[in-house]
């Protein structure tokens, strides 16, 4: 298959810089030869995961998400502490964070950009099985919340199905995994 054309970065102007993303505008020369801007949002990263019982039930957090306002049923996820932390690792604190469960094995479903027409921002997703609650959970991070909530699989991947998840890696998550 031949290659698409490429444009060319020509400058890049960095308009917001936080912790865990940065906001660039990127001055480019098209394919064509004629300039223009494209708005970048960079990402640490992230990693996510789908928690099933042994009981074949899906462990999942509902909150509220701000931006889209409404509330959600999400796997768990976490961006990464660096850019260069595995994601298993993240994957594993994240699920002990936000639901009080932990796992040993974790298998990737495979990883996704959330937004790839404006952010690199990438997800890896994972399954783990045979989750167990933990005797001493350590808690969400400061100013989070969430509600644990545990569906059978089938039914969630039902509820995946039909629209009724509306979060992305959830959903795919949801969505590729054989029952």
């Amino acid at each position: 298959m031949p290659k698409m054309p490429r444009e060319k970065k020509i400058k890049t102007t960095t308009k917001y810089d936080t912790d865990f993303l940065r906001v660039d505008e990127d001055d480019v020369l098209l394919p064509n030869g004629k300039p223009s801007k494209r708005v970048v949002v960079k990402h640490i990263g992230a990693a996510a995961v789908l928690p099933i019982t042994k009981d074949g039930e899906v462990i999942l957090v509902r909150q509220h998400r701000y931006v889209a306002g409404i509330d959600t049923l999400e796997i768990p996820a976490g961006k990464k502490d660096s850019h260069d932390e595995d994601g298993i690792v993240c994957a594993k604190r994240e699920l002990q964070e936000e639901t009080g469960y932990t796992a040993d094995i974790f298998e990737k479903i495979q990883d996704i950009y959330t937004a790839i027409g404006f952010s690199d921002e990438r997800i890896e997703i994972f399954v783990s099985r045979n989750v167990v609650k933990m005797m001493n959970p350590p808690g969400t991070d400061e100013g989070e919340y969430v509600e644990i909530v545990k569906i059978p699989l089938n039914e969630a991947v039902n509820m995946a199905q039909e629209g009724k998840i509306q979060d992305a890696k959830t959903a795919l998550a949801l969505l590729s995994i054989k029952i």
